[in-house]
């Protein structure tokens, strides 16, 4: 797993598929995951389960923190 803070974000929050919803403020780390076809599997705090989204998505709501880490 990697981590990644939120950077951006908008009035419509991530939906999960047990009916949990949540919009995370701007600064919340989270963990994540890419595959080698571009696609995130995004984990955030509090919530079982994960988002998944593709990587032009990733990177508008995200910012990896992998560099800052190693």
């Amino acid at each position: 797993m990697k981590l990644a803070r939120v950077i951006y974000r908008n009035n419509n929050p991530w939906g999960f598929k047990d009916g949990t919803k949540i919009n995370p403020p701007i600064g919340t780390i989270v963990q994540y995951e890419c595959d080698t076809n571009d696609w995130y599997a995004v984990y955030f705090p509090g919530v079982h389960g994960c988002a998944f989204m593709p990587g032009s998505t990733f990177n508008r709501y995200f910012e990896d923190l992998d560099d800052e880490t190693s």
